[in-house]
């Protein structure tokens, strides 16, 4: 970017920035959500800080901060989740002492000591159903920017990008791999997806869910375009969810469930339009099965305390010639992650880590299960998908992952308002 270019930008990043941190759940929490399914596409910096969600990120920490200093009495009392996230944290950057590479530990809780941040400031200010409904619009623009940014690529630009980067596109190219990488993506579109299917099955108005129903579709296309056997899984079983505990609407969503799995096997097995192709190489990476054997072998020396934060790489490197019939990881550096959220813990933060994990996710279901049951499908549904999904993926440091736990957050607080102000129109009421 020149000079000049700066120059010309300067006054609106200016801008932005004001208003991003003068209201950072009206504004930048709903723009934070829509960036967060373009990764790195969307930057303005090559550093793992420079996308435009890492930086729209940095003033909504900035503004939650001072709102939280100046803001009236919260109606929700903190949830315990805000503290088992802070304890999980803080073993995460007690590992720096015996980490593997204290390094990269350090520059690793800096990226999930900031997505931490967010999470408990926005669980410590006052949330209304207003902040909910502009964030679930901006996870719906979002999905479908980045949907309709798939769509170009098949229909007009020559196909998906080619796995290796550089490289032109190719019939083995997946959508996402420019993006957060094909099987992130497809989980970054369950949130998206899963309020777009509650819309189109309980909205009252006919035309707000065949609009829904419209943008659903659109969603679940783009997860099947990312070829993810595992984003499938996830959407299904968040229709499932949907569907146990939908108020109403259940023969709509139940129809949908039908069509989305034999449109998912339709894709999957005949590749209509290149759909869901994928080609897959056994020769430049190991697969899922013996990036796991590995993580197991190593278990017994690094699970009771943890090899420091971001350090399987090199515990992989480390262990890999003791396990026999394990391959040599080679290529691109994302292949040495353990591709499951729970042996990324255990290996990295130990046993101390994996129990505040387990508990951080166990009490952030059993909130989201008490939430009303008009609100309680979504989040319930998209939490649920997503820790599924990061059985097979290494996505703790990601921004959607945490966009699950938010969306819980906000509800919870929301709904806590909601009960305190009709107490308090009730005592009203009461005293005239």
């Amino acid at each position: 970017m020149s000079l000049l270019t700066l120059i010309l930008l300067a006054p609106i990043g200016c801008f932005v920035a004001v208003v991003c941190v003068q209201k950072p759940l009206s504004i930048a929490l709903p723009l934070f959500a829509a960036s967060i399914p373009f990764g790195s596409l969307l930057a303005v910096g090559s550093s793992r800080f420079g996308s435009v969600s890492s930086v729209l990120g940095l003033f909504m920490l900035i503004g939650l901060s001072l709102r939280l200093l100046v803001a009236r009495r919260q109606w929700a009392p903190p949830s315990g989740t805000v503290f088992l996230w802070m304890g999980f944290l803080a073993v995460a950057a007690t590992t720096t002492l015996w980490s593997l590479s204290a390094r990269t530990t350090a520059n690793g809780i800096l990226e999930i000591g900031s997505l931490i941040g967010i999470y408990v400031l926005i669980s410590m200010n006052q949330i209304d159903r207003d902040i909910v409904r502009r964030v679930e619009q901006g996870l719906i623009a979002g999905g479908l920017a980045a949907v309709g940014y798939g769509l170009v690529q098949l229909t007009l630009l020559g196909g998906f990008p080619n796995d290796v980067p550089g490289m032109p596109p190719e019939p083995g190219g997946r959508f996402g791999n420019d993006l957060l990488g094909p099987n992130n993506n497809a989980v970054a579109f369950l949130l998206p997806l899963c309020i777009c299917l509650q819309r189109s099955a309980t909205a009252t108005r006919a035309s707000t869910r065949r609009l829904h129903a419209a943008f659903a579709f659109l969603i679940f296309l783009g997860i099947v375009m990312t070829g993810s056997r595992g984003g499938m899984l996830a959407a299904v079983l968040c229709t499932l969810v949907l569907l146990a505990v939908a108020p109403r609407g259940r023969r709509i969503l139940a129809a949908y469930l039908v069509a989305g799995v034999i449109a998912g096997l339709v894709a999957f097995f005949l590749h209509p339009f290149g759909l869901a192709e994928r080609e897959v190489s056994t020769t430049s990476s190991s697969g899922r099965t013996s990036i796991w054997k590995v993580g197991l072998a190593a278990c017994p020396q690094y699970c009771p305390l943890g090899a420091g934060w971001e350090t399987f790489p090199i515990v992989y490197e480390h262990t890999q010639p003791t396990v026999p019939g394990a391959d040599v990881l080679v290529g691109k550096g994302g292949s040495y992650q353990p591709h499951n959220v729970i042996l990324l813990v255990a290996i990295e933060l130990g046993v101390p880590g994996l129990l505040m994990f387990f508990a951080a996710l166990g009490l952030t279901l059993f909130e989201a299960w008490r939430l009303p049951r008009p609100v309680r499908g979504p989040p319930l549904a998209a939490l649920l998908g997503t820790y599924q999904a990061s059985l097979f993926l290494s996505n703790l440091g990601y921004k959607f992952f945490w966009m699950a736990f938010i969306m819980v957050a906000l509800h919870r607080s929301a709904s806590y308002l909601e009960r305190a102000r009709e107490r308090e129109a009730a005592e009203l009421e009461t005293v005239s």
